[in-house]
């Protein structure tokens, strides 16, 4: 329940548009920049045996520093230029996958310039866009299982989770980054809470807020220090 309501409080925070302020008094206790202890947590969860599945892997930013500490990365990205510029780097154990994911299998347009790319909104007319695949993490069984997940899909976070619930069975750290905005434009503002109830259905014992856009959520216990 506590952490329900603190879940609602962050989506309070952000409808209010006091998310700013509330991140900056919290910088008087934590130094660092905006996602360094998000950053630290999730980098942290990984293992060198692990595989690990980016999801919204944009220019492969979390994905290079994954391949540094894992056995194996997996990443999705459904434009084709970020997917190109993952694999210019030739880094051996990653393998990056063209689609999105959600919880329905199909096709959808997606904005390729202006904010980052979000299957979730509508491309603005005149602006440059591509149809790109959608599949459910869970149909994908030629892929190597997951052990960390790691999502940032721009406001289709969601349904992502719906897609997938199978596949995080055996998953033992998973990483959320919620957007708060695109979620309410959608109408959707109870998404966050709804999802920490999901996840905890699935069986994470542990579900916390690195910070005031990310979740965190581990099977056996946190790493996260106070």
């Amino acid at each position: 329940m506590i952490l329900e309501c603190r879940t609602f409080a962050r989506s309070i925070l952000r409808k209010a548009r006091l998310t700013r302020f509330a991140h900056r008094v919290r910088m008087l206790w934590h130094r660092g920049d905006y996602e360094d202890r998000f950053s630290d947590v999730l980098l942290a969860s990984i293992r060198p045996e692990d595989c690990v599945w980016d999801i919204g892997a944009n220019v492969g930013y979390y994905t290079e520093r994954f391949s540094k500490l894992a056995r194996q990365v997996v990443a999705f990205d459904p434009v084709v230029e970020h997917c190109r510029q993952i694999e210019s780097r030739n880094m051996a154990n990653v393998n990056c996958i063209q689609i999105a994911l959600g919880d329905t299998p199909g096709e959808m347009p997606i904005q390729l310039d202006g904010p980052p790319s979000s299957i979730a909104r509508a491309p603005h007319p005149g602006m440059p866009w591509q149809m790109v695949k959608l599949a459910r993490g869970d149909d994908l069984p030629s892929l190597p299982p997951p052990t960390v997940v790691k999502i940032d899909v721009e406001g289709y976070e969601t349904e992502v989770v719906r897609g997938m619930h199978r596949t995080l069975g055996s998953v033992r750290a998973l990483f959320v980054e919620i957007h708060f905005r695109i979620l309410e434009e959608r109408g959707i503002r109870q998404a966050p809470a709804a999802l920490v109830k999901d996840l905890k259905r699935l069986g994470f014992s542990k579900i916390e807020w690195p910070d005031a856009s990310h979740i965190a959520a581990f099977r056996g216990g946190s790493p996260i220090p106070n």
